[in-house]
This record gives structure tokens, C-alpha cells and sequence, in this order.
């Protein structure tokens, strides 16, 4: 890539101010002036840097400008007598066998076959891994640590002066028994779900309505228990409320008899 970026340093950045050049008439004794670098915590760092200042695309790595830039970086700081680690140089040996592989022309059966294995795969994988890891550590470190950002609160507060307990061990224990009593007589009340539908029943209620009248006891079953006899009373009064029905009673104290509301009295 012609638009790639190059790795320059400045000279010097004297009170702010950046120095491309060294200024005239100076003069530098041997070995007193110290050149600061970028710190990288190893090449896998140095190969995503130089991936972010350049804005290549991680997944299809342009392998000649990395690599002459890798090279140039490692060229600099033999210069400035910077030891290398071996970590550095077997990444540009790394480099140096992607390119040449990837110059090398390929084979008559290859050329048709889509599935060939790209040299690049394994380091971008690397970096892939690599750049997860920078981001969970960036997350992890933007979270507040205790010493670092947060501090808990240590007050030392001392005891009131006079104040002695009132109470010996035969009261305390009765206070506990107290409690304990109590907490047995506590009952929990659990509501459970309702069984029985009031739309179910006026439903039944008109379905076994015929001609001839029906009594409340003929629509209540046994194993339905009370809430079956409340639903079921509900439903007629509501049935009563719509107009759908009649209750009527021939005598007092009688039993309460259901019919439509056309039926004719004899």
C-alpha cells in the first residue's frame, strides 16, 4: 500500500516542544542522551500498533508493509543500542516466512482450489485473541477498585462512657423464649389459585336450565367443597344481574328455585 504510514520519532521534545532536527552547535556527549521509545509488552503489541496506525484491516493483514515497518522498528533500536529480546526477532523471522510464501508461485493443482490455507491465518487468529484480551483488560481496568477509587468507610467510634447493661442472662433467655413463642404462633396464609371459573359455571347453569325450574342443590357438587358452592352462588347472582334468569321461592324457608325468565307460573 502506497498510502501506508511510516515510523518516525521525533529528535527530541524539549519543554513541550517537538525537535525534528537536531539544533545547530549543539553538542551531545557520547552516550548522555537517553531516546524513550514506545513500550511494548511484546511483538504481538508492537504488530497491533502498527495495525491501529495504519488503519489495515486485522482479517487481511497487507503482510509486505507490516513487516518492512517491524523491520525498521527493529533496526531503530539496534541503533540505539536497546537490547532485543528473541520474542521480537522470531516475529520478524515470522514475517519474513509469510512473505516469502506468499511470493511463491502456486502450484498448477492449486491455482482452481479455493480451500488453500493462507500463510497470514495463524497470526491473525493471534491477534484476534490478543486484541479480545487488550479489550477485557481495558473494561476491567475502567471498573472502580477499592484503594483506587472507591474507599470504604473505617469510623472508629468509641463506646458512650456510663453506660452498663441492665439485663442479666435469666432475661435475656426469657426474652428469648418470648420470641421464640411467638414466631410459633405465626401461620403463614397461602393463597392458592382458584379452581373453579364463575364463567364455567354460569355457562353450566345454562346449559342444565331447561323447562321446569332447577333447585341450588342440583348445581352443587359434593367433592366441590365450599368454594364450589360460593363460585356457583356467584354465578347465579350474576346471571340474575344480566336478566338471564329468575329465582323465585313458593314459601318461606323453601328451596331456592332457578328458571328462564319466560317461565309461566301456575
Amino acid at each position: 500500500m502506497s498510502d501506508a504510514l511510516q515510523l518516525s520519532f521525533p529528535f527530541a521534545i524539549v519543554q513541550g516542544t517537538v525537535l525534528n532536527e537536531a539544533p545547530q552547535g549543539l553538542f551531545i556527549p557520547p552516550n548522555a542522551l537517553k531516546v524513550m521509545l514506545a513500550e511494548f509488552e511484546g511483538p504481538l503489541d508492537l504488530l497491533s500498533y502498527l495495525i491501529r496506525l495504519n488503519k489495515f484491516d486485522i482479517r487481511d493483514i497487507p503482510v509486505f508493509e507490516v513487516a518492512k515497518q517491524y523491520q525498521a522498528y527493529l533496526a531503530m533500536m539496534e541503533q540505539l543500542d536497546i537490547e532485543l529480546a528473541g520474542e521480537y526477532l522470531f516475529m520478524a523471522a515470522w514475517l519474513t516466512e509469510i512473505k516469502s510464501r506468499l511470493l511463491l508461485p502456486k502450484a498448477p493443482n492449486q491455482e482452481n482450489d479455493g480451500d488453500e490455507e493462507d500463510p497470514r491465518a495463524e497470526l491473525v487468529e493471534k491477534l484476534l485473541e490478543y486484541e479480545a484480551y487488550q479489550h477485557a483488560a481495558k473494561w476491567l481496568g475502567e471498573l472502580d477498585i477499592v484503594g483506587r477509587d472507591i474507599w470504604p468507610i473505617c469510623l472508629c467510634v468509641p463506646p458512650a462512657p456510663g453506660l452498663q447493661p441492665t439485663l442479666n442472662a435469666a432475661q435475656l433467655w426469657q426474652a428469648l423464649h418470648q420470641v421464640l413463642q411467638r414466631s410459633r404462633q405465626r401461620k403463614a396464609h397461602q393463597v392458592r389459585q382458584e379452581v373453579f371459573d364463575i364463567g364455567d359455571k354460569i355457562n353450566l347453569i345454562l346449559q342444565r336450565l331447561g323447562d321446569t325450574p332447577l333447585f341450588l342443590w342440583q348445581l352443587v357438587s359434593c367433592h366441590e367443597g365450599r368454594l364450589g358452592l360460593v363460585v356457583t352462588f356467584m354465578a347465579i347472582l350474576e346471571l340474575t344481574y344480566r336478566r338471564q334468569i329468575m329465582l323465585m321461592q313458593t314459601d318461606a324457608f323453601a328451596d331456592l328455585a332457578i328458571c328462564r325468565p319466560d317461565y309461566a307460573f301456575e
